[in-house]
């Protein structure tokens, strides 16, 4: 096992796969990193790849300014239970919307399902791109409860 382990780790250090070319591929609740390269099939591989790093980074119309304009204008602070920051996760899916909102670091329940319904109301982003094709890509962002 510690050998198996050894040798993924040393694939990934001494790999010739730059960075920010590697994507997270999900089967069966297990994730495998493989090379964006390896994209030139699309039958090859399903469409719920969703990549980490991208060539060109999703980005909310009008940039991070009025992405928490927007946030600050639609969230109920009234809910909050308790002063701090809510850390989520989601995905900017190839349309431009967004999916599968997920709490990383919560904050209280009321907290966490005020923060995930806002990042649900917000408009549709610029998608990522590998390659000039838009892809599926994670996107991590904080919420700060005052």
């Amino acid at each position: 096992m510690t050998i198996l382990l050894i040798t993924k780790i040393s694939f990934l250090i001494f790999s010739p796969i730059p960075l920010n070319k590697l994507y997270i591929d999900k089967q069966n609740t297990t994730y495998n990193l493989a090379s964006a390269d390896m994209l030139k099939n699309p039958k090859d591989h399903p469409n719920d790849i969703i990549f980490m790093v991208a060539d060109k980074s999703p980005e909310y119309i009008g940039g991070q300014k009025e992405m928490y304009k927007f946030i600050s204008e639609n969230i109920n602070e009234t809910v909050a239970t308790k002063k701090g920051k809510v850390n989520l996760r989601f995905v900017i899916e190839k349309d431009s919307s967004i999916g599968d909102v997920e709490i990383m670091r919560g904050l209280c329940p009321p907290c966490d399902e005020e923060a995930k319904r806002v990042v649900k109301l917000m408009p549709k982003w610029t998608p990522a791109q590998i390659n000039h094709k838009n892809i599926r890509c994670f996107y991590h962002m904080p919420i700060v409860f005052k």
